[in-house]
């Protein structure tokens, strides 16, 4: 039923969409003419409220902000991509209280370099964590599970891309992967009885990204990620990550994110969520 009713919103929002024009950013044409970028900050806030409603219903109040940057700078030897995504968001329950519905900190730099017009030599490093405090949820009781720099992600790596056309493309290197957990946990190795905060993981790593835009007003991009380390493949974590953005007005823009992730140090099983939003949009490029 879900899977329909995602399939309907689509298309509805589709077609009321073509309706509209796509602002220009704030800043374009500011960029110097061997820079392209994609910057897009925005708010989102959803609000349930009922009084002696008769069929039932709990109030809630969700905010979300966000802030996404994919930067390129190109020159005849090498292209240097920046890539930021930014996200928290709280949702308040009556009866249950306030809890974090996203939080996220990733930024990526990387160097291409140029011998051939679509096989690529790359390098580059990965920070990603989270702003805030996790917790585990039971019925009377949170414990805390997660916070700033704990788990902290850092991935040095280098290797090869491969563009298939503009928009889609595939990486594939060598990485080295450091794990930083003083209070958590997911760094330790439960084999040993000495607590350990920092884990180093020289691995593979594979990075898929596709994005397109089907109109001025409508874009979908995904990117899947994976990595294993070389004890084995029993030690694969991976990530796919899905958007679509639909710009329904200026400043108005609708979005639907599916994400799919597997990391063993959280969990034995997948995760899985679906974000649906809709709220203020600022594009600066």
């Amino acid at each position: 039923m879900n899977k329909i009713f995602y399939l309907i919103t689509f298309i509805l929002l589709g077609a009321v969409s073509t309706s509209f024009a796509q602002t220009e950013g704030m800043f374009t044409g500011s960029l110097p003419e061997n820079w392209s970028a994609d910057v897009v900050a925005s708010v989102k806030y959803s609000r349930n409220h009922f009084s002696n409603w008769k069929d039932g219903g709990v109030n809630t109040n969700t905010w979300l902000l966000q802030y996404d940057a994919d930067l390129k700078g190109k020159w005849k030897v090498a292209n240097w991509r920046n890539l930021v995504n930014l996200a928290w968001g709280q949702t308040y329950t009556e009866g249950v209280g306030t809890r974090k519905s996203l939080d996220k900190i990733f930024i990526e730099s990387s160097v291409e370099f140029n011998p051939f017009e679509k096989l690529k030599p790359y390098a580059g490093v990965r920070y990603e964590t989270q702003f805030a405090k996790g917790y585990e949820y039971t019925d009377s009781t949170k414990t805390p599970v997660s916070s700033f720099m704990d788990p902290c992600y850092l991935t040095q790596f280098a290797g090869i891309s491969y563009a298939f056309t503009e928009d889609f493309t595939q990486r594939l290197a060598f990485a080295n992967r450091m794990t930083i957990s003083k209070g958590y946990g997911y760094a330790d190795d439960g084999s040993t009885t000495k607590f350990e905060s920092f884990k180093d993981e020289p691995g593979l790593e594979s990075v898929t990204e596709f994005k397109h835009s089907f109109s001025t007003i409508m874009t979908f991009k995904t990117r899947l990620w994976a990595f294993v380390n070389f004890k084995g493949v029993d030690e694969i974590d991976g990530r796919w990550e899905n958007a679509l953005l639909i710009s329904l007005k200026p400043y108005l823009e609708f979005s639907l994110g599916i994400d799919l992730a597997y990391d063993k140090d959280f969990s034995e099983d997948s995760q899985y969520r679906d974000i649906m939003n809709l709220g203020l949009t600022w594009r600066w490029f």
